[in-house]
């Protein structure tokens, strides 16, 4: 004589259902906490740009490359002439792509780069 859990449940008091109820939810909470839980490695965020590089070409154009990590980076330049700063675009890290900044322009033929350096962005 095999009971059904649904009918072992429908002839159990109130008090018994709610205990059940009880012991069934206590025994399935952890078990969604460890499941749903990451390891503190995989929780990790992603390093920004690393093994980076930076100067100046012919004093007029500012330079930046960076060959690995995660994100973006791009240059940074104050020219002779302006009071603000210059960006270049943003690139991922790789073997082969720069950020790059001129001071040199048509109204400005003579621009030197007087500072630089390189901004990161994680990913």
């Amino acid at each position: 004589m095999a009971l059904s859990v649904r009918r072992v449940f429908v002839l159990m008091s109130i008090r018994a259902r709610v205990a059940a109820s009880t012991v069934l939810l206590l025994s399935v909470v952890p078990l969604a906490f460890t499941v749903g839980s990451a390891s503190p490695a995989a929780a990790r965020e992603p390093s920004p740009p690393t093994n980076c590089s930076s100067g100046v070409h012919r004093s007029s154009q500012a330079w930046a490359m960076c060959k690995s990590g995660y994100g973006t980076f791009r240059v940074w330049a104050r020219c002779n002439w302006s009071a603000s700063t210059l960006y270049g675009p943003w690139k991922p890290p790789s073997q082969f792509g720069s950020s790059s900044v001129l001071c040199a322009t048509s109204t400005h033929p003579y621009g030197v780069v007087m500072a630089y350096g390189i901004q990161k962005r994680e990913g």
